[in-house]
C-alpha cells in the first residue's frame, strides 16, 4: 500500500515538472487550456491551433503534451516565452528537423544536454524529455545569451521554477481556459496607469498585481480582472479604492475614434477621485506639462459622473490627449484669470471660446473648456478637444461601446496603434504577446480590460 501510495504521488509530481522551466521571478504568467478551449471543435480544429503558433503539421507527433496546459511567461529580463510539456523527445526532434527542411526552423544542435533550434529567426526553441521553451523575440547576436539562460531553466529544479511562487498560486485559483497574473511592471508604460490607481504613492508597479480572467469573441481579447499586492499594505489600499467606482453609463463610449490608441472610462466623484490620481505616476507624468499652468487638481474636484481619457497616439514628445467628464459645477472657472497671471516663463493661457480656453509653450498645446450642459473637455488641439465630448464620426466598435458600458472601470487598446514600430521598446510588448495568441484566437483587433 504504502509502495502504490508513493507511485501515486511521484506520478501526480511529474506530471507539472515541465513548469519547472518557467523561471519563479517571472512578471507575467498567463495559462492557456488548449484542450478546454477546443472542447467544441474537432482534432483537425485543434491542430490549426498548433500548426499557426508553432508551425506543427501533425498534433500526434510533434512531440507536444496538449492534454497539459501551455503558459506564457514574460522572464525578470523581459524576455517572452512559451512553455509546453513534451510527451516524446525524439518526436521533438523530428518536428524541428522537418521544419528546418521548410527553412522555418534552423538545425537543431545539442547544448549540455538539451537541444535547441531557431524558429522563424528570431524565437529560440529548446527541449528537453519534459520541457519545450520558445523564447525571444531576439536579434542573432544575442541569441547565444539567451540560450545559455534557457539551458539553465530547463534543468531548473521545483526550487527554482515557478510552482512555488505566489503569482502561479494565484493562477491556480483563476478557472477560466485562458487566465493571466501579472505584475503592473511587465505592461506597456502607457497602459499601467489604471492598475495602479489607488496604490500608495511610491508603490513600485512590481508590487501591483492584476489576475484575470481572458477569452476573445469577435476579434476582441475579453480581460476581466482585478488589482491585488502580495503587501498587504497596498493590497487594502487597491481594494479601497475599487470602492470609488461607479457603473459607467457610457456618455463617452462613442466620443473615442476608432483609429485612438487607447482609451480609459469610469464614473467617479472627483473629490474621492483625486487623492487616487494625485498618488498616481502614470498620470502625474502624463499631466505634468500642464498642471504647472492649468490647475488640473481642482478641474478634477468638479467631476461627478462619466470621465474618459483617450490617447490618440503614442506621442512622447507632448502631451497628446483628449479628456471628457460630466462636472457637478464649474467654479473653477472664476480662477482661470489667475492662472493666465501665473503661467510659467515662455507659456500663456488664452481664450478661445465662451467658457474655453488654450495653454501653449512653444512645445505643448492643451485646449480646454465647460460647456453649457457642464461637460469637461479637453485636447492637444481645437477639434480633439471640440470632440471629446462628441460622438466621433468613426468610433469604437459597438460590441466594445458595449463591453464598457456598466462596468467600473474599462481600458480599450487599439492593437493596430499599439507598437512603435521599432521592435524595441515595451510599447511593442502587447502587439507581440497578441501575435502569439492570434494563432489560437484568430485576428486579433482590439484588447478590452475590465474591473470585476
Amino acid at each position: 500500500m504504502s509502495l502504490a501510495l508513493l507511485v501515486v504521488v511521484l506520478s501526480s509530481c511529474s506530471g507539472s515538472d515541465y513548469l519547472n522551466a518557467i523561471p519563479k521571478k517571472s512578471t507575467a504568467l498567463i495559462s492557456v487550456d488548449l484542450q478546454q478551449m477546443a472542447s467544441d471543435k474537432n482534432a483537425e480544429d485543434k491542430a490549426g491551433m498548433l500548426k499557426s503558433l508553432l508551425h506543427v503539421d501533425d498534433v500526434d507527433k510533434c512531440g507536444i503534451d496538449i492534454s497539459e496546459k501551455l503558459y506564457l511567461f514574460e522572464s525578470a529580463d523581459g524576455n517572452l516565452g512559451l512553455c509546453a510539456k513534451v510527451s516524446d523527445e525524439g518526436d521533438v526532434e523530428d518536428w524541428l528537423a522537418s521544419l528546418a527542411k521548410k527553412r522555418i526552423a534552423s538545425e537543431v544542435k545539442e547544448r549540455k544536454g538539451f537541444h535547441f533550434s531557431v524558429l522563424k529567426d528570431s524565437w529560440l526553441v529548446g527541449f528537453s524529455g519534459q520541457a519545450l521553451l520558445v523564447m525571444g523575440p531576439v536579434m542573432a547576436d544575442a541569441q547565444a545569451q539567451l540560450q545559455q539562460q534557457m539551458v539553465k531553466y530547463l534543468k531548473a529544479e521545483e526550487e527554482d521554477g515557478i510552482t512555488v511562487s505566489p503569482m502561479y498560486e494565484r493562477l491556480q485559483t483563476l478557472s477560466s481556459p485562458m487566465a493571466m497574473v501579472a505584475q503592473a511592471q511587465a505592461l506597456p508604460e502607457k497602459f499601467v496607469a489604471p492598475f495602479t490607481l489607488g496604490a500608495p504613492k511610491d508603490t513600485d508597479p512590481s508590487q501591483v498585481v492584476i489576475a484575470a480572467d481572458m477569452e476573445v469573441k469577435d476579434g476582441i481579447l475579453q480581460i476581466q480582472g482585478e488589482t491585488f499586492s502580495f503587501n498587504e499594505t497596498i493590497d487594502k489600499a487597491l481594494q479601497k479604492a475599487v470602492q470609488n467606482y461607479r457603473p459607467i453609463k457610457g456618455s463617452y463610449v462613442k466620443s473615442m475614434p476608432d483609429d485612438a490608441l487607447a482609451g480609459i472610462f469610469m464614473n467617479v466623484n472627483g473629490e474621492q477621485f483625486l487623492p487616487m490620481m494625485q498618488s498616481n505616476r502614470s498620470l502625474q507624468t502624463l499631466l505634468m506639462g500642464i498642471n504647472q499652468a492649468v490647475d488640473m487638481d481642482n478641474i478634477m474636484r468638479s467631476v461627478d459622473g462619466d470621465m474618459a481619457i483617450v490617447l490618440p497616439t503614442l506621442g512622447d514628445a507632448d502631451l497628446k490627449m483628449m479628456m471628457a467628464a460630466k462636472l457637478a459645477h464649474s467654479k473653477w472657472l472664476g480662477d482661470v484669470d489667475y492662472w493666465k497671471t501665473s503661467c510659467p516663463a515662455g507659456a500663456k493661457i488664452a481664450n478661445w471660446g465662451k467658457n474655453s480656453y488654450f495653454y501653449t509653450d512653444g512645445k505643448t498645446s492643451f485646449y480646454f473648456g465647460v460647456t453649457d450642459d457642464k461637460q469637461f473637455f479637453s485636447g492637444s488641439d481645437e477639434l480633439t478637444a471640440q470632440y471629446a465630448v462628441k460622438p466621433s464620426n468613426h468610433p469604437i466598435d459597438a460590441k466594445i461601446q458595449k463591453l464598457i458600458v456598466g462596468q467600473k472601470l474599462a481600458m480599450v487598446i487599439n492593437l493596430a496603434k499599439s507598437s512603435d514600430g521599432s521592435g524595441t521598446g515595451k510599447d511593442d510588448a502587447i502587439s507581440t504577446v497578441t501575435g502569439l495568441l492570434a494563432p489560437v484566437f484568430g485576428n486579433l483587433t482590439s484588447v478590452v480590460y475590465t474591473l470585476k
